[in-house]
């Protein structure tokens, strides 16, 4: 059944059948060929696919999310990114990296941080003799922590896949965003220096020719403005933590507060815009329960068939030595990133992968982080790259020019890989100590 599965999905891959299709399709047919049970079971485990409760807080932190962005955080947000990096040498590149640190713990979603700051900071970077390429490289890079920074989507899928703490998952993605922020502004700085852009320090907020401590009083100003948006991801993480609210809960909670902000903090917010941000959340979540419904049923198709235990076991056939089979499932997530949307790899992969995992000693909450981070990554590799793919369209530059300028990045991103597979502490060490 295993290769049936494998088989059907990529053949209808190829033909770009939507993934949630390909995936309820390659399911159906392996059981019609290979099961006994009534193909009733199908519709049986898409439904069982999106009942779980915590699943709940993926359409309302999207909600949270584009409420957010229309109520006039973006844009406070941009101005204290900007009032921190102003002053350094490729400032506006710098300013895209630490935004998306910021609005990660807004969004939830890399699509959604590459759609809403690019359209921002892409046409800003152009005017700035940045290549467009190099503009859509850095957006898309530096997108990949919203998947990892609280309230992110593919953690509560994932904790919901493994039965593991969505709290803990939470936690523990706090240190590696920060971590991976700064590869990112590393490969930044070194790539600004190398190919000429912004040789000297401009950003319009912050200007180069003004005494010391204007410069510092319009950083408090834009940090100041800025407090109640970085106020939604630490309301989060601490009414989780001290249990004034489950993760569920929790995406209530923000949304409301969400509303809060844009309606009497940053007074931004208009009831046409609430209907929009309704249309553009509604069109995401169908896209999202469709893919994770349908991944359900592949998954449950894998299960069935103890296809994750035989995979374990093959692989220790290999080879035991835990660092070698470390790499290999970086290997293996790294290409599935390529091709499967995150959320759906996330439920396919987790039940495979666990078992594995659990053998080598790993803590689910690493692993949770580490399938992550890797499908993330997914997002900046050819063939696929959804993320380049999204921000190269609105920079208006092609997907090749685009993903060879997202190379430094990815190796960046590759190392980042490799430090919390190596150092488990980078992502048990918050859990581990708020716990305490």
């Amino acid at each position: 059944m295993g290769g049936l599965l494998l088989g059907a999905f990529g053949s209808l891959s190829l033909f770009r059948v939507p993934i949630g299709i390909c995936l309820m399709a390659a399911s159906i047919l392996a059981l019609a060929v290979y099961s006994d049970a009534p193909l009733t079971i199908a519709s049986q485990r898409i439904v069982a696919g999106i009942m779980p409760f915590p699943l709940l807080a993926i359409p309302l932190f999207i909600l949270t999310g584009a409420v957010m962005n229309m109520g006039g955080v973006t844009r406070s947000l941009l101005d204290l990114a900007s009032a921190i990096v102003g002053r350094v040498t490729g400032s506006l590149a710098h300013t895209n990296v630490l935004t998306s640190l910021m609005f990660g713990g807004l969004s939830g979603s890399a699509v959604a941080d590459v759609s809403s700051l690019g359209r921002i900071l892409i046409p800003e970077m152009k005017a700035k003799n940045y290549r467009a390429a190099y503009a859509a490289a850095v957006t898309a890079a530096s997108a990949v922590v919203s998947l990892i920074l609280p309230p992110s989507i593919t953690l509560i899928v994932y904790g919901v896949a493994s039965g593991t703490s969505i709290g803990d998952l939470f936690l523990a993605g706090v240190v590696p965003a920060f971590l991976y922020t700064v590869f990112m502004m590393v490969t930044v700085r070194a790539t600004v220096k190398s190919r000429g852009y912004e040789a000297t320090p401009n950003r319009p907020i912050v200007e180069p020719t003004k005494p010391r401590g204007e410069a510092a009083r319009e950083l408090w100003r834009a940090f100041y403005k800025a407090i109640p948006a970085l106020g939604l991801p630490v309301l989060i993480l601490v009414g989780i933590r001290f249990g004034f609210f489950t993760p569920t809960e929790a995406a209530a909670v923000a949304l409301f507060y969400a509303l809060f902000c844009g309606l009497v903090v940053y007074k931004e917010f208009k009831l046409d815009a609430f209907y929009a941000s309704l249309v553009s959340s509604v069109r995401l979540v169908g896209l999202i329960m469709l893919v994770i419904a349908a991944a359900q049923l592949y998954s449950w198709a894998l299960t069935s068939e103890r296809i994750p235990q035989e995979f374990s076991q093959s692989v220790f056939a290999v080879t035991e030595n835990s660092i070698v089979l470390l790499l290999l499932i970086n290997v293996i997530l790294l290409i599935v990133g390529m091709f499967i949307e995150a959320n759906a790899a996330i439920i396919i992969m987790t039940p495979i992968l666990l078992p594995l995992a659990t053998d080598l000693g790993m803590d689910p909450v690493q692993l949770g982080i580490l399938i992550t981070v890797n499908l993330g990554v997914g997002l900046i590799t050819p063939p696929v790259g959804l993320a380049i793919m999204l921000a190269g369209e609105i920079a208006e530059t092609s997907f090749v020019q685009a993903a060879k300028a997202a190379v430094p990045f990815l190796l960046a991103a590759i190392g980042f890989v490799l430090i919390i597979t190596f150092i488990p502490e980078v992502s048990l060490w918050l859990p581990s100590l708020i716990e305490h």
